[in-house]
């Protein structure tokens, strides 16, 4: 559901969530919006957890160079906002490893999760639609999904066949904020059953006006990035078979560097293979069989001013998942899968100094099982075992003065299992009620740490002992969808057992351990342990739409947000890092060809800080869109649509708060973005 920025789609997402009760029969009905999070391809009204989408106008109407840009402003999800070229999605409080990013059901191949200054090789651009997926489906994708799982979704491979055997996207964009130039274009052309797919995209933008401050600019938010991508596949009676290959190109700013005098740049490149297919049978016990799979060759390279390179990371992954579903054994219809994925990380200068090469191996299992419970009552349950084999080196420092690094293997088999009930009310209201138990292995990362991290300005010391963490989460959730009134509410609960968080210790260092206090004399590092201890997640998230008036087909109305999370260590103290309280509201007009909207998100103090943390003020962001499709009698067959879009209106100044860079980095002043698009 869509929160009240986004209020001209708040219609067509909202619908997906539910179906109209007979008393608003009367009420547009938009196509049900199937997603992701269920391998029995179920509409979002059947699942037992919400699932926020992001549409393909939402993505060209935002100014975000990130997928965690993209995100930030939703119900419960932030972003971690250290350069404007990378920033990853923050869900409930969760970051990092607990976030899984993946393309098209794969995993994205990336090292962004090893730290806040890498950013994630999937451009917002080459998106067709952004999927959030949180509760007992994320099980289907593995135990690093264990806040939740990004699904960003394109259509590389196609899965259908052109409208008339032949269409395509235009879209070009200004920011006069940064100065930011985008485009991009895509073609699907058909020949026979086999339909070809290409699509290409390129973004510049300089450094950007901070607020209240015009002729000033905060130093090093540049971006510039490109791709390229082309696939094919064959359409068959029952499915489809399919590739495609992508090459990724981008370079970014760090801002606010430890170094001033030589600020640092990213350098990153990828390329990427994937493959699926897709088969339903019209008889028989299985119902359907899907295969995907993937490899992806990524590095980037962390370039000083003069051109050498400090770090470098480069990162070989290949994973395949299958996916067989079956029709009723007994009460239940389900689906069976299997994971494998094996990822290699080799680092070197600086980068090899924290993380040494390391290698993970991982095979699962996965079940998704639902049973009707009566007509209105349903039943899903999940579960999932894998095997997990990290190796690397280790850093002994019992001899402080004198550390040395030593190999480990480490195992683990994490097993976890969720149970949800979905019970339709009249009215169209949807409840949701889920349980889950989730296990994870510790990465690589919270393992064999072992050096500097100047990007953070941490000296980070992984702890080769660590066991699994558990979560154990209970939520329960509400929504209704329709023009005239649709909301979606969710409160939950998280326990985690063994929960890893980085731990200030309170000395500082240079770049090599024996410098560390209170031995040594370092002192331009802030020392952090991987750490285990219990903790307590608690949340709420609303959002909701009322229309208040109609003209034919046109109406307007209201819309707004809220949610809040807590997070405590269980021993007492705050983690770090966790976002504030939000809440926003807006009005809307939608018509057949002029759309508009005016809202606020207001984003409250957060004063709840872990040791070293200072607290970020309260912000509000005024935002405001005008769209106008072009009357179809003078474009033709091709759909033209102008949107004009404002951020920050009031030019606030805005810092998040899970940020490592929060006190030294402003975002965005007030920015003024144009965008076309035009689709034939």
């Amino acid at each position: 559901m869509k929160h009240f920025a986004s209020p001209l789609y708040a219609a067509a997402s909202v619908l997906a969530l539910g179906t109209a009760s007979a008393a608003l029969a009367e009420e547009a009905v938009a196509p049900r919006v199937v997603v992701t999070a269920s391998p029995l391809a179920a509409p979002l009204e059947e699942l037992a957890v919400p699932v926020t989408v992001v549409t393909r106008e939402e993505i060209l109407a935002s100014p975000a160079t990130s997928i965690g840009g993209l995100l930030g402003e939703k119900p419960g999800i932030a972003s971690s906002s250290f350069a404007a070229g990378a920033s990853r999605p923050i869900i409930r409080g969760l970051d990092n490893t607990r976030v899984r990013m993946q393309e098209n059901g794969i995993g994205a191949g990336d090292v962004s999760a090893v730290s806040e200054d890498h950013g994630v090789p999937i451009d917002p651009l080459s998106a067709k639609r952004v999927e959030v997926v949180r509760g007992p489906a994320v099980l289907r994708y593995g135990s690093e999904a264990i806040g939740g799982v990004v699904n960003v979704i394109n259509n590389r491979i196609p899965t259908a066949m052109p409208k008339d055997g032949f269409e395509g996207e235009v879209s070009a964009s200004y920011n006069h904020v940064d100065y930011g130039r985008q485009g991009y274009a895509d073609l699907n052309v058909a020949t026979g059953n086999v339909v070809w797919h290409v699509d290409t995209f390129a973004r510049k933008t300089g450094n950007y006006e901070i607020p209240d401050q015009p002729t000033k600019r905060q130093p090093h938010t540049w971006t510039e990035s490109a791709g390229v991508a082309g696939g094919a596949s064959v359409l068959l009676e029952n499915g489809h078979v399919g590739a495609s290959v992508s090459h990724y190109d981008s370079e970014y700013g760090i801002p606010a560097p430890e170094t001033p005098g030589n600020p640092i740049h990213i350098q990153m490149r990828q390329t990427k293979l994937q493959a699926s297919s897709g088969l339903e049978f019209a008889g028989g016990f299985f119902s359907g069989l899907d295969i995907s799979g993937g490899y992806s060759d990524y590095s980037h390279g962390e370039i000083d001013a003069t051109g050498a390179t400090g770090s470098r990371f480069d990162n070989k992954e290949w994973e395949v998942r299958g996916e067989l579903m079956h029709r009723a054994v007994g009460p239940f219809t389900g689906a069976v899968g299997m994971q494998l994925r094996n990822r290699r990380i080799e680092a070197a200068g600086e980068g090899g100094e924290l993380l040494a090469p390391t290698e993970t191996d991982a095979v699962a299992g996965f079940i998704f099982e639902e049973m009707p419970l009566g007509d209105r009552l349903k039943l899903q349950l999940g579960g999932r075992a894998e095997h997990v084999d990290v190796s690397g080196r280790a850093l002994d420092f019992t001899v402080p003065l004198a550390p040395f690094d030593y190999a480990v293997s480490r195992k683990f088999t994490p097993v976890s299992g969720s149970a949800g009930l979905v019970l339709t009310l009249d009215g169209g209201v949807v409840l949701g009620a889920t349980v889950q138990r989730v296990e994870r292995a510790p990465d690589a990362l919270e393992l064999f740490s072992k050096g500097p991290h100047e990007a953070t300005e941490t000296f980070e010391v992984g702890d080769p002992m660590l066991g699994k963490e558990t979560a154990r989460t209970i939520e329960f959730n509400a929504r209704r969808a329709g023009d005239d009134f649709s909301f979606e509410a969710a409160i939950f609960h998280s326990s985690f057992s063994d929960f890893i968080y980085k731990r200030l210790t309170g000395e500082t260092c240079d770049d090599s351990f024996d410098t560390c206090t209170p031995h040594g004399t370092g002192n331009e590092l802030d020392q952090v342990f991987f750490t285990q201890a219990d903790a307590t997640f608690r949340g709420f998230e609303a959002a909701g739409s009322v229309t208040l008036a109609r003209w034919g087909t046109a109406r307007a109305g209201i819309t707004g947000q809220f949610d809040m999370v807590r997070a405590t260590l269980d021993a007492g103290g705050n983690v770090p890092r966790i976002p504030p309280m939000r809440a926003g509201a807006g009005v809307f007009y939608a018509g057949e060809a002029v759309s508009g909207r005016l809202g606020f998100l207001h984003a409250f103090a957060q004063d709840r800080l872990d040791a070293n943390e200072t607290e970020t003020g309260s912000y509000t962001n005024l935002k405001a869109e005008l769209r106008y499709r072009v009357p179809a009698s003078m474009t033709g067959t091709t759909a033209v649509e102008l949107a004009l879009v404002g951020e920050n209106l009031l030019d606030h100044d805005i810092r998040h708060h899970s940020s490592f860079k929060k006190n030294d980095v402003l975002q965005p002043g007030r920015n003024v973005r144009l965008v076309a698009t035009a689709r034939f």
